[in-house]
């Protein structure tokens, strides 16, 4: 009975030895952060998903993505004086197949890519394509990654100023400005409306709703009269996020709605008051969600963009260490 009691007490000492130094364990060190993005532009008659539904989203996509083959097969070789002429159009036309399912697979479900920050670096992992772009700004070094044929590519970026991350260049040739002098009255109306707090895949958020109208009337000269309207919502984190981009070109960029709507050497005399504008507040915490509809113009209530991000981690150094470095066994190509 001694013994037994003796050995209950030692077990109840070395429980108790355990738990202090596992309360007393310090915790992981975290410097970096990752996270997933699903982006979707939605025409009517489809309807937006609504803040919660990023899992079912991202598995779709999973579910949805073409296999992606490290070695591909490519068509058979024909003889003759046009066989190679031929090969070569069969190989074209396998690859523009590929590319517009992946581009009716972004349509329909979204596309979806996995972002990384470290040290002033931005990974950006192309999921469903399994490729990776690892922009190390200050060191003016781009590595393009690919995960399924285990390959790898540095490029010298020689001091330009990239983005590093999602922004995609506009389409078709650049659009010419009207810099002559011109005028117009710009009313705005704006109001936000506090949608209260709300769990997103497991993180606290606050959502808000902010609309804005905007009316151009009495133009002369390069301005023109018209009207544009926004809504937007979201659900945004406390997660800080470091800044996405290398330091951006010179040159005036729109950076607001009003920017994109008068350009050039128009200048407005702006009218109106607000409760809130979506563009004004803060960008540095990590959305959840974002809705955006638009209110006029041809795309009145028929377009919405919508982002959803999850799966977020923070790494320890190991982790960002290894995943902002050219993987072992990966062969470099030129």
């Amino acid at each position: 009975m001694h013994k037994r009691s003796m050995t209950i007490a030692g077990l109840c000492f070395f429980a108790l030895a355990l738990s202090i130094v596992t309360a007393t364990a310090a915790p992981p060190k975290y410097v970096g952060l990752q996270y997933d993005e699903i982006a979707r532009m939605v025409i009517a008659p489809a309807t937006a998903p609504p803040p919660g539904t990023f899992t079912d989203a991202y598995q779709k996509i999973l579910a949805d993505a073409p296999a992606v083959n490290a070695n591909p097969t490519p068509a058979p070789r024909r003889g003759g004086l046009f066989g190679g002429l031929l090969s070569g159009i069969d190989n074209a036309t396998q690859q523009a197949e590929q590319a517009g399912n992946t581009m009716q697979l972004s349509l329909t479900d979204g596309t979806l890519v996995r972002l990384a920050y470290y040290n002033g670096w931005v990974r950006t992992d192309n999921v469903v394509a399994k490729t990776a772009t690892i922009d190390k700004c200050a060191q003016h070094q781009v590595i393009e990654l690919d995960l399924a044929r285990k390959t790898y590519k540095i490029v010298d970026t020689n001091g330009t100023a990239v983005p590093c991350v999602t922004a995609q260049p506009a389409m078709g040739p650049p659009q010419r400005v009207n810099e002559a002098p011109g005028t117009v009255d710009l009313t705005i109306t704006s109001n936000a409306v506090n949608l209260g707090p709300k769990s997103l895949q497991g993180i606290p958020t606050n959502g808000s709703t902010d609309t804005t109208q905007m009316a151009m009337t009495n133009a002369t000269g390069s301005c023109s009269n018209g009207s544009f309207g926004v809504e937007n919502e979201r659900y945004v984190s406390k997660i800080a996020v470091p800044r996405r981009f290398c330091p951006l070109p010179k040159g005036r960029t729109p950076t607001t709605p009003v920017d994109m709507v008068v350009q050039g050497g128009c200048k407005p005399t702006v009218h109106g008051s607000s409760s809130g504008m979506y563009w004004m507040r803060s960008s540095d915490r990590l959305e959840i969600y974002n809705r955006m509809t638009m209110l006029s113009g041809e795309s009145a209530g028929r377009f919405q963009t919508v982002t959803q991000r999850g799966n977020v981690m923070w790494l320890t150094k190991p982790q960002a260490d290894a995943l902002f470095n050219v993987p072992p066994g990966f062969t470099q190509t030129q």
